[in-house]
């Protein structure tokens, strides 16, 4: 008899701990704060993104960017210069930024610039390489010769492309997604390139 209810107050303490772990509601709290946590992150990327896409789209009406211009500004350093029918890919990009209100750096960046892993950090971390699904919307894409304003991934077959922002097109001006050398469409991601997030000015 004394045998049988030795093990009776372990059970009940075994049963009482296991009913005080709440397993399930751990779970779920845990749940809840992450979902919560990549919402609110998701929110601010987008939204910051947004301000960038919506400048680019004013900024195409600008005139300067189109080859026949030969005096261009930069809005970032409050300077004119003079380019004889070259492209303006990096001007058209680093003025979006700088109206957006995001950082710029001190000097007039080539893509051969932009495109240098070791520069620029502080400005424009780099998020990936030849990575197109880390690239989020209002990131700057940067090859040696060429940068876009990232918007959204488009596949084609097997191929995939940035739905972009660019100075720089090789298509003429039609009134429509090309205005002043400056193009709205799909760019391929391809070769090697590098993606940078811009950071919002302090302030």
């Amino acid at each position: 008899m004394r045998k049988k209810y030795y093990f009776l107050p372990l059970l009940l303490t075994a049963l009482t701990i296991a009913a005080c772990g709440g397993g399930s509601y751990t779970n779920e709290e845990t749940t809840t704060e992450t979902t919560t946590e990549t919402t609110n992150e998701t929110t601010y990327e987008e939204s910051q993104g947004a301000a960038i896409i919506n400048v680019a789209q004013t900024e195409q009406q600008n005139e300067m960017y189109s080859p026949k211009v030969d005096t261009t500004y930069l809005y970032w350093i409050n300077k004119k210069i003079v380019l004889k029918g070259a492209t303006k890919c990096n001007i058209y990009a680093l003025n979006i930024l700088y109206k957006a209100g995001f950082k710029t750096p001190a000097v007039n960046a080539l893509t051969k610039d932009l495109v240098d892993t070791s520069r620029f950090k502080d400005i424009f971390p780099v998020v990936g390489i030849s990575e197109p699904e880390s690239a989020r919307k209002g990131d700057l894409i940067i090859w040696n010769g060429h940068v876009i304003i990232f918007e959204s991934i488009v596949k084609i077959k097997n191929d995939i492309y940035a739905l972009a922002w660019w100075s720089g097109t090789r298509q003429a001006d039609n009134g429509d997604n090309i205005i002043n050398n400056v193009c709205y469409g799909k760019y391929k991601l391809n070769g090697y390139y590098v993606v940078r997030r811009p950071l919002k000015k302090s302030g």
